[in-house]
């Protein structure tokens, strides 16, 4: 299992963006998802987030679970690499009281979006697998998945958001089999939510620092499983096509303070004296 360091708590690992727009068009919603960024680029309004979300990466994968080393990341800090200039990246952002929060992502690796026929991770890290039959053009792996949260039922929801925009955007769009390198304990956990299917026995992987498990995924399989939970979700996220959809509400103390009148200042006649930088919690 991942090295993880307990000592990094989920709140200091959830990046915040205090200047966000992204509840503007629904200011009492709780959760929005919705595709962030495409092959590399950040979709326009999503700029911030989308730079914030290579950063997440970085905390959780580096800081907080151990799972990357410090010589994987780019020259930036962040965790950035080849993949993403070929991969779509999802996002669920929080309205939280503080700003906008970065809760959860995930990117899904498609063979050729770049213009290469580079193989995909799971061709690379288990090469028995595929040496008789290279994986097609438009082949997807699902990576860097990462949920969030204070609180455990917050954070499966919006793991499971995560899956449920994955799924729409494929059902919505014409993908090759789909796969992902998972860490073994993992595997039960997904089998209770998707259609999922072992396809090799665990290996160890230099790149992710232990033991990793490549399954494939059943896309109709797993879209059947996430419609029982909620009928009508995959349609709304369908018809969306990868655009902002608000999910739950704020709290009333939240909403009640968003709504109150911001204090008058009140002014001394003496000089102001300098601001006092504060670092962040």
């Amino acid at each position: 299992m991942s090295r993880i360091d307990r000592s990094v708590t989920n709140a200091e690992v959830i990046p915040v963006i205090a200047d966000s727009a992204a509840f503007a068009a629904d200011p009492e919603a709780r959760l929005a998802t919705g595709i962030i960024g495409i092959n590399g680029v950040a979709l326009p309004g999503f700029e911030t987030a989308y730079r914030e979300h290579f950063e997440f990466r970085r905390r959780v994968y580096v800081d907080q679970t151990g799972q990357l080393a410090p010589s994987d990341l780019s020259s930036d800090g962040t965790d950035r690499d080849d993949d993403d200039a070929r991969s779509i990246t999802f996002g669920v952002l929080e309205n939280a009281p503080d700003g906008v929060r970065v809760v959860g992502v995930a990117r899904t690796i498609i063979k050729g979006n770049d213009g290469t026929d580079r193989p995909l991770p799971v061709e690379e890290f288990c090469p028995e697998l595929f040496a008789d039959d290279p994986l097609d053009l438009g082949s997807v792996e699902v990576s860097r998945v990462i949920a969030r949260h204070e609180r455990v039922a917050m954070q499966e929801l919006i793991q499971w958001h995560l899956f449920a925009l994955m799924s729409a955007y494929f059902s919505g769009h014409d993908v090759g089999r789909t796969f992902a390198i998972i860490e073994p304990w993992l595997e039960r956990h997904l089998a209770g939510w998707l259609a999922i299917s072992r396809i090799g026995e665990p290996r160890y992987i230099e790149h992710y620092l232990d033991y990793n498990l490549p399954v494939e995924f059943d896309l109709a399989g797993s879209a059947a499983r996430i419609t029982e939970r909620n009928a009508t979700i995959l349609g709304t996220l369908m018809a969306a096509d990868g655009e902002l959809e608000y999910f739950g509400r704020v709290s009333r103390a939240q909403r009640e303070a968003a709504a109150a009148p911001a204090p008058v200042a009140e002014f001394a006649a003496t000089a102001a004296e300098p601001a006092t930088a504060v670092d962040g919690g």
